[in-house]
């Protein structure tokens, strides 16, 4: 069932909705909104607050009272996509789809708690991935483009222990859990191979939920009282999503599906340098292993999909691995005020000729500004501000109903606004 969520998921977040703090693809890690205003740089090693929780468990180390962070980051992205099959069947125009992605928004919180002088342990939520795409009913393509919605929520537990002035480690759990909804019309294109009477019928319909379980670990070297390095991994993730799925494959029955969603590996390196008391530098390096998701594969016993019995969908994708670097600045003015920016390039995992509309994904570059305000020594406030600049892409796509087949070309892209505000305080 969940396939043809996961590839809508895909579909979209892809289409520079992916405002990740990780990686390209249809990854969204919102967890910070200083980090936001540095383009994510330097994130596993700077720990200015306790969103560092959700970026490197061993940075927990570095508090010596009660920490928490709360925020909510704005996602506004701008995406369309317009197909050029030469001619269309008469009375339709849909060739082009504006505002595809409408606004979101992404909730974090984190708490941090020290033990004693070495151990410490910590809490933190936020959405590892997540998407809401709307195309029109009519569009030409809506066999691969129509309506979707996912939702996942990271819940993370962490400890860190202190080794030595320098040295910190620290390792944590997640459970995440992931509900999607998803709907496709038939669009021009479908009914213009097969035998449905009209370019708006619903080809597919499917909800599911579940939960996955990884981990994490991380460590934490602190050279000196100016300079510090942080080094994270977080593991793949296995979800299956369990629901209904409704659609041609099923004779438009609603019927039990399920899909195995696999989330990619990270690694994080980032570092951290107080170049005075005005200036400090960071940066990041990410890398996203994303050659483990080969296909979208939904199953379910009263599904055939082409002639294959229990498939109600199945799409090969190919992707390869990915990195992003990012590079930022912080000037503290006074006590109260700390300005920051950043810059991000984030390549994409698709190759131009794996390229698809359902996942136009394109490289995308990264220009963030922030602020923080420092009330007094326990509360503080941060604001964050980046825009996505994302590459205009083509493509072309072959759509496959029974025996007929029908190729059209294709273009994509778009950009993003996002926008962030986050609490602070010591206790």
């Amino acid at each position: 069932m969940s396939s043809l969520f996961k590839k809508s998921l895909v579909a979209t977040s892809l289409s520079l909705l992916a405002v990740q703090a990780h990686s390209a693809g249809f990854q969204v890690s919102e967890t910070s909104v200083s980090g936001l205003g540095r383009a994510f740089a330097g994130e596993a090693a700077i720990a200015d607050n306790a969103a560092v929780g959700a970026r490197n468990a061993a940075a927990l180390t570095r508090f010596n009272t009660t920490a928490f962070s709360g925020g909510l980051t704005i996602i506004d992205p701008d995406v369309h996509a317009d197909v050029t099959p030469g001619a269309l069947p008469q009375g339709t125009t849909s060739k082009s789809a504006k505002d595809i992605a409408p606004t979101e928004y992404v909730p974090n919180i984190h708490i941090i708690q020290p033990i004693d002088d070495k151990l410490a342990v910590g809490f933190s939520a936020f959405s590892n991935f997540g998407l809401s795409t709307d195309y029109p009913k009519d569009f030409y393509a809506g066999s691969i483009a129509g309506s979707t919605e996912l939702v996942t929520m990271n819940f993370n537990p962490n400890i860190a222990y202190k080794l030595n002035d320098q040295w910190s480690i620290g390792a944590g759990i997640s459970a995440i859990y992931a509900d999607a909804e998803l709907k496709r019309q038939s669009g021009p294109l479908f009914a213009a191979v097969s035998a449905l009477d009209s370019a708006t019928d619903q080809t597919a319909k499917l909800t599911g939920d579940g939960w996955g379980f990884g981990w994490n670990i991380g460590t934490l070297w602190e050279l000196d009282d100016n300079n510090r390095f942080g080094l994270t991994y977080r593991s793949q993730t296995d979800i299956t999503l369990d629901g209904d799925y409704q659609g041609l494959s099923s004779k438009k029955k609603k019927v039990d599906g399920e899909l195995e969603l696999n989330l990619p590996e990270i690694i994080e390196f980032s570092g951290f340098h107080q170049l005075n008391q005005q200036f400090a530098v960071h940066y990041s390096a990410m890398y996203t292993g994303w050659d483990r998701f080969e296909e979208l594969k939904a199953t379910g016993s009263e599904c055939t999909n082409n002639g294959v019995a229990g498939e109600c969908f199945q799409k090969d994708e190919g992707w390869d691995n990915s990195w992003r670097y990012a590079l930022g600045a912080t000037y503290t003015m006074d006590e109260h005020w700390a300005f920051r920016a950043g810059y991000a390039y984030d390549e994409s995992p698709v190759s131009a000729e794996k390229r698809t509309l359902s996942i136009p994904d394109s490289d995308r570059h990264w220009w963030s500004l922030g602020a923080t305000y420092t009330a007094n020594d326990n509360l503080s406030i941060d604001a964050g501000f980046a825009f996505l600049d994302g590459e205009q892409v083509g493509g072309n796509e072959e759509l496959q109903s029974g025996k007929a087949a029908t190729a059209t070309d294709f273009s994509a892209g778009g950009d993003a606004y996002i926008y962030g505000l986050q609490l602070n305080y010591l206790f």
